[in-house]
Parts: structure tokens; C-alpha cells; sequence
């Protein structure tokens, strides 16, 4: 039989302690530890909105008002309505070439004028 001096038996014995111990004082550790806390919420903040810059998006804001054509009913998908006089007008969105908001003196309604691509 072959006997091994102290220190060796020493050095594997804390070897073997460590190896041993490590992950029970790991996850000891990891729950002493207090969770995070949730995340709080936070409302949705927008920024204001601004004016679109292409003439659909124009269109849509001044939907329900006066124009040089008629009252601007509803703008659609790849269209335009129109009342006027009783009568519905329906345009293509893609004719539409200016949307003009014209002065006003004080106490006058908003006068707004579209025009539209002619076929010369």
C-alpha cells in the first residue's frame, strides 16, 4: 500500500470541497439576492402630429370643409369624393395636382382651393 504525505491528502480533500461546494454557495448566493423589480409602465408618448407632406394627407385633415369643388366628403384609398349642389363627384387621388389654402380676411370662413391635372 502506498501512503501519500499530509499535504497531498490536504490538497485533494480541498479540491474536493471546492468542487463540492461552489455551486451550493453559487445558488445560495443567487437567492439572497432580491429580484430585480418589474419594470414600470410608462404611458405611450407620441410626437404631436405634424401636417402631413403629400396631398392625401392633406386632403384627410381638411376632410369635411368647404373647397373651390364642394364639401370634401371622403378620401379614399385611390379616390376623392365631392358633394356639390346634391351631387357626389368622385376623382382619382392620383389627379389631384394642388391643394391651396387661400387668405382670408378676419371673420371669413377658410377658403380652400384643389385643383386638379388637366388632359391638354
Amino acid at each position: 500500500m502506498t501512503t501519500y504525505p499530509p499535504s497531498r491528502w490536504m490538497t485533494l480533500v480541498l479540491a474536493a470541497l471546492l468542487i463540492v461546494l461552489t455551486p451550493a454557495y453559487g445558488q445560495k448566493k443567487k437567492k439572497d439576492t432580491p429580484p430585480p423589480p418589474p419594470p414600470t409602465a410608462q404611458p405611450e408618448t407620441r410626437p404631436p402630429q405634424k401636417m402631413g407632406n403629400n396631398i392625401r394627407d392633406i386632403l384627410v385633415s381638411i376632410q369635411g370643409q368647404q373647397t373651390n369643388i364642394g364639401v370634401l366628403v371622403k378620401v379614399a384609398g385611390d379616390y376623392v369624393v365631392f358633394a356639390s349642389e346634391g351631387d357626389t363627384l368622385m376623382y382619382p387621388l392620383s389627379t389631384v395636382q394642388v391643394v391651396k389654402f387661400l387668405k382670408v380676411e378676419e371673420g371669413e370662413a377658410r377658403k380652400i382651393e384643389i385643383k386638379f391635372l388637366s388632359k391638354d
